[in-house]
């Protein structure tokens, strides 16, 4: 078997406990990806706060969101594998699908190592991650990366790199959402975005380009990876794929903590803004993410939720993600054969 896909996330805590969240923290804390700073600065954060404080209250919010096959993000991840591998398996074609996680089993490096000893030699290297991030994206390529170098023979690598612009992603996102909302009775759609703090996005412009503001509102030579371009580029997609006329929609983002300014408008503003206008029944939809978690189960679903009724709205409507929806299975299986043919 020469040729591989290799399904990219960042992985999931093993078990909803302290232990478990400590156990994910210690990866997830490390990476200089996400937390850019001087590395005694991220041991201390990581050591003196996060797995003994944040650990365990972290840990029963997950316990809200556990199934009992495990961590959602999980289940779904296997469930795309292997529907992905069936799918190969019935065309015929010897194609080895595999996930790799950031800070959890099966780790990137896992899934390399099982890649050599396999005997393959090109792999599509597919991140559930739609848009563009150094703390998500390009982490996970530069662990791909690394572990490729350790081969006695390195492999030919292919990167997908603009999943939130791939035709079948906003297929399925359109399908899942037309079951979801064709029949609603709400007054106004937010497509909700992981927040990043301005910083991040910052450094990863070279062009000094960034405002922030307009200059997201189309994708150029200029913003080509700008995490918040390629999220105003994904929710035009959808919309116009949903031939949506009428509907009333927007844009924020989620997620933020900490004293730095993140990329705005922020959902909990945003949602009470909306209110103070009249609207009292939402549906919020999180194209950043491909199967449900905590930030979505939880975050939007319990807290934000809960934010928007204490401020006079009515309804919150949270729209699952495409989980292992038929249509985001067969999306994603027709993605990684065309790029596969397109390599040979």
């Amino acid at each position: 078997m020469s040729k591989a896909v290799l399904l990219l996330n960042l992985g999931t805590p093993a078990e909803p406990t302290a232990k478990g969240l400590r156990e994910f923290y210690k990866y997830f804390f490390a990476d200089p990806f996400v937390f850019d700073m001087n590395p005694v600065s991220r041991w201390l954060l990581r050591h003196l706060i996060i797995l003994p404080f944040r650990a365990p209250r972290t840990a029963k919010l997950y316990q809200s969101i556990w199934t009992k096959h495990g961590s959602p993000l999980k289940v779904f991840a296997d469930r795309v594998q292997q529907s992905m591998q069936a799918s190969f398996a019935d065309e015929g074609a010897a194609v080895l699908v595999l996930n790799g996680m950031a800070y959890s089993e099966p780790f990137i490096h896992q899934a390399m190592a099982e890649l050599e000893q396999k005997g393959v030699t090109d792999i599509l290297v597919l991140p559930m991650f739609p848009q563009f991030s150094t703390a998500t994206t390009a982490s996970v390529f530069h662990a791909v990366e690394q572990a490729a170098k350790l081969w006695r023979e390195s492999p030919q690598l292919q990167f997908v790199n603009d999943l939130f612009a791939e035709p079948a992603f906003i297929r399925a996102w359109s399908t899942v959402i037309n079951k979801h909302l064709a029949n609603a009775d709400i007054d106004h759609v937010i497509f909700s975005y992981h927040g990043l703090p301005e910083q991040t996005i910052r450094k990863a412009d070279s062009l000094n380009y960034c405002r922030f503001g307009d200059c997201c509102q189309q994708i150029s030579s200029q913003n080509r990876n700008c995490y918040r371009a390629q999220c105003v580029a994904t929710t035009e997609s959808i919309v116009k794929a949903l031939a949506w006329k009428e509907v009333s929609y927007s844009i924020a983002f989620q997620s933020r903590f900490g004293r730095q300014v993140w990329i705005q408008p922020y959902l909990d503003e945003h949602m009470a803004a909306l209110v103070e206008k009249g609207v009292k029944k939402i549906a919020v939809i999180t194209p950043s993410f491909v199967s449900d978690c905590l930030e979505t189960t939880h975050e939007i679903g319990i807290q934000y939720r809960q934010q928007f009724l204490d401020c006079g709205g009515e309804t919150l409507q949270l729209v699952p993600n495409l989980n292992d929806d038929p249509a985001w299975l067969s999306s994603i299986y027709e993605i990684a054969r065309r790029h596969l043919q397109q390599s040979s």
